[in-house]
């Protein structure tokens, strides 16, 4: 896994000139994984996603209204897909329509939702669903006839849940009208607009304000109004759009545009009004979709604090952690001089965990190392190096030169001391137990560890040479379950 993950880390060093192009102005991205379930190839397939919006708005990664969320092919933003954002915005339910080309049977897509541009506009379309459809299938009747202040229009049932995105109406005298939809059962007024004149004998549409959701078996009359000397469309026909039913021509006369037709003839369009609508199209089973961790654009902070102690042919390696919240990895380069041109990678530790034991290393030789965090950023943030710390790996020898065995626990003072390099530690154990026996600097810093496991019962001496250190005074503590104690001693060069 570690030789994986150096090979994609050097991939994507040479391919982190590659910049993102159309989205370098966004700060935060969140990977989202969709698989389609089916045995069917999806194209263009307005996919559903449910997520939570409330939290990024709070934290000012989202703008309020939503207009900086984009939906992108991958990391570059090389293909941006329309998505629409059907509601619940600020909520834990926030629900978007993305459209994504192609998603192979049994297979899964990766995208990236990309946010946090405060000059982004509003991109939300409802043509990420599957439409624009006629409501009338844009049925042309030719008879034409004048009658004031009266409705005219159809009553239907929609087969799938329908998304309304515009009213319309087919005319022939080029007038303003009100087009309006009422709920059959209740009589309500759903949506009422003024729709443009237009030009005679042609559809022409006006936008809602927000596209209007129909379920599938709500029944409703759509009507046009004609004012004053107004003029309509009328014939034999019940021609329909694919996805609603025809039931029959409903109308009033003497009313207004808030009248409730109630009169009725079967197989007619008069008007003719329309609306333009568009469907969420089905699957068994429906794609799924998982939102990864998020990351943001920033590269993270150089860390700080590296450590090095030394071990037989071997260096311990600790360092602060890196705050950040889109932390992924760091890694560990190595050098025997003082150069990061020339330092080689030789591993990677995965954030939170910040220690690195590198062994098959030459006792008496210089060790240079240096740490990089890298972040989930789609093409990965990595930062500049840490501060260097060095280390000379040193054998540590542990003896014991007697079958005596001690009756309590002791550490003795070092012998030579002062020494230069190499002195001796002794310590006894009375009983078996796990003993660390550490070396510290004044300002309380680990040094050296030079025991960190479970001996038997005995007398034991550590020779330790301390040759990779600076002239001074340390301490050593010796720590077991049942006893603790410390010394000094000096070393002198």
């Amino acid at each position: 896994m570690r030789k994986l993950l150096i090979f994609s880390v050097l991939f994507f060093l040479l391919l982190f000139t590659n910049s993102f192009s159309q989205l370098s102005d966004y700060k935060y991205e969140y990977p989202i994984v969709i698989k389609n379930l089916s045995t069917a190839t999806l194209t263009n397939y307005p996919v559903t996603i449910i997520f939570n919006t409330e939290i990024p708005i709070g934290q000012g990664w989202i703008q309020p209204d939503g207009r900086d969320i984009r939906f992108v092919s991958d990391c570059g933003g090389s293909t941006i897909y329309n998505h629409w954002l059907s509601g619940y915005l600020n909520t834990d339910t926030t629900k978007f329509f993305v459209k994504i080309p192609s998603i192979p049977p049994n297979d899964s897509v990766l995208i990236y939702m990309f946010c946090g541009n405060d000059s982004a506009l509003q991109t939300s379309t409802i043509n990420a669903l599957d439409g624009p459809h006629s409501s009338t299938d844009s049925v042309i009747v030719t008879s034409t006839n004048t009658v004031s202040n009266c409705q005219r229009g159809f009553r239907f049932t929609p087969q799938y849940k329908l998304y309304v995105s515009h009213f319309g109406k087919r005319i022939p005298n080029a007038t303003q009208r009100y087009v309006t939809l009422f709920d059959f059962t209740t009589q309500a007024i759903l949506a009422q607009i003024r729709v443009d004149a237009g030009t005679i004998g042609i559809y022409n549409y006006n936008e809602l304000s927000q596209p209007l959701i129909l379920d599938s078996g709500r029944t409703c009359i759509l009507a046009l109004f004609n004012d004053v000397g107004d003029m309509y469309y009328y014939g034999t026909s019940s021609q329909i759009g694919q996805h609603l039913t025809y039931h029959d021509m409903r109308f009033c006369g003497s009313c207004t545009q808030n009248t409730f037709p109630t009169s009725v003839l079967s197989n007619y369009h008069y008007g003719t009004p329309d609306f333009l609508y568009y469907i969420k199209p089905t699957i068994n089973p429906e794609p799924t979709f998982s939102i990864k961790p998020p990351a943001d654009t920033v590269t993270p902070s150089a860390p700080t604090g590296l450590t090095l102690t030394a071990g037989d042919a071997s260096a311990n390696a600790v360092w602060n952690s890196n705050q950040e919240f889109d932390m992924y990895y760091y890694l560990i380069y190595r050098n025997t001089e003082l150069n990061t041109g020339t330092a080689a990678l030789v591993d990677s530790v995965f954030h939170p965990d910040t220690t690195f034991t590198n062994t098959g290393l030459t006792n008496g030789v210089k060790y240079y190392f240096w740490i990089k965090a890298v972040d989930r950023f789609c093409i990965n943030r990595i930062s500049d190096f840490s501060l260097p710390d060095s280390v000379i790996p040193t054998s540590v020898g542990i003896s014991n030169p007697t079958t005596e065995i001690p009756n309590k626990y002791a550490l003795h003072q070092n012998y030579p001391n002062p020494f230069n390099p190499v002195t001796n530690i002794q310590f006894d154990l009375p009983e078996a137990s796990f003993v660390t026996i550490v070396i510290y600097d004044m300002l309380g810093r680990e040094v050296e560890r030079l025991i960190d496991e479970k001996k038997s019962a005995g007398r034991y001496v550590i020779s330790w040479n301390a040759g990779n250190l600076s002239s001074g005074v340390y301490i050593y503590i010796m720590t077991t379950n049942k006893f603790t104690d410390t010394r000094k001693l000096t070393l002198i060069k």
